[in-house]
């Protein structure tokens, strides 16, 4: 009986074939990746609106306060005001762009180049703050739209192998109301945890750096546990068309019953993607093969995110017959 039973259980989703489908389906549908590179040459080639006005006048405020000399983390704050003001220079309000929990993957949005090939771009440093917030949200919004028509295509090349230009544009205006409630759900999510736990950081740092830097470790692995079984929150939006709740749900038990396969797809994806990112990023930004990185980036990501959907497809899958096995035995008589 044990061996029928053995015989009948379901296949585990496959690391290595998910991974190879999803490289197979974006070099049959390369057009995919035009997305992720038209994002990558707006960022580099486009103007650059930049917020260095209103940055160092909170960075100034900041340093000129009295409760700043008093305690250590505001000694550390004005050692390190050289840090914020560059940082200041190199921001580019449409790397905004690049929203998560999905959007087009860019290599710029993280590299923040501030030259280009035979010359500089065109710099605008935005000073109205109500201004910024209105391009703020804007780009947020856009963002996420265009994500959405990009999650779409990938997902149709990865699992029906071609795409249907109909069915992406139908289903772009449901699926953008359904990311748009899981990013705000995740955006509350993140305020519950990190605004009691700033407060936490600043009080322990009173007591010094080592303890305060403890908090902040302690911090980031709440985040990580929190946001591990979330990470495929959005993927039963484009490929189960389920809601917001039901693909939160998905996603929670999926990663909970698949978690040593899980854990070691996500390890892949992210050796694959960084280790690639750091080739990609060795043409400096004023040289014009830059652009071979934009191009590699941008077939890379979108191949990666196609094998995640097939990953999220076979996964499910085997997580819901388990399931349904797991109920059968529950019911049958002892």
């Amino acid at each position: 009986m044990d061996n029928i039973e053995s015989q009948v259980t379901p296949i585990p989703p496959n690391l290595i074939a998910s991974l190879r489908n999803g490289f197979d389906a974006v070099a049959n549908q390369i057009v995919i990746i035009i997305i992720p590179i038209a994002i990558d040459l707006l960022l580099w080639l486009g103007p650059h609106y930049q917020l260095k006005t209103i940055i160092n006048d909170i960075i100034n405020l900041i340093a000129s306060a009295p409760e700043m000399n008093s305690v250590q983390s505001g000694e550390t704050l004005l050692n390190n005001l050289d840090i914020f003001r560059s940082a200041a220079s190199q921001f580019n309000l449409l790397s905004v762009l690049r929203t998560v929990p999905v959007g087009i993957p860019s290599l710029m949005a993280a590299r923040l180049p501030t030259k280009i090939p035979n010359g500089t771009p065109v710099f605008i440093d935005l000073t109205n703050p109500w201004l910024v917030a209105l391009l703020w949200i804007t780009l947020i919004v856009i963002g996420l739209i265009s994500g959405c028509f990009y999650f779409n295509l990938v997902v149709q090349a990865a699992l029906g192998g071609k795409i249907e230009w109909r069915k992406v544009v139908g289903n772009w205006y449901w699926s953008f109301l359904q990311v748009l409630s899981l990013s705000l759900a995740l955006l509350l999510l993140f305020l519950a945890v990190s605004l009691p736990s700033s407060c936490a950081i600043s009080a322990m740092a009173l007591f010094g750096l080592p303890l305060g830097q403890f908090a902040i470790f302690l911090y980031i692995g709440i985040l990580l546990w929190l946001a591990f079984p979330l990470l495929f929150s959005a993927h039963g939006i484009f490929v189960n068309h389920n809601n917001v709740l039901t693909s939160v749900q998905k996603s929670i038990l999926m990663t909970r019953m698949t978690l040593p396969t899980t854990a070691l797809f996500i390890l892949s994806i992210l050796v694959i993607s960084e280790g690639m990112n750091v080739l990609w990023r060795v043409p400096v930004e004023t040289s014009w093969l830059t652009l071979i990185g934009v191009a590699g980036h941008a077939f890379i990501t979108s191949a990666l995110l196609a094998a995640s959907f097939v990953y999220y497809r076979d996964a499910d899958h085997w997580t819901q017959d388990m399931m349904v096995k797991i109920k059968a035995r529950s019911t049958q008589p002892l």
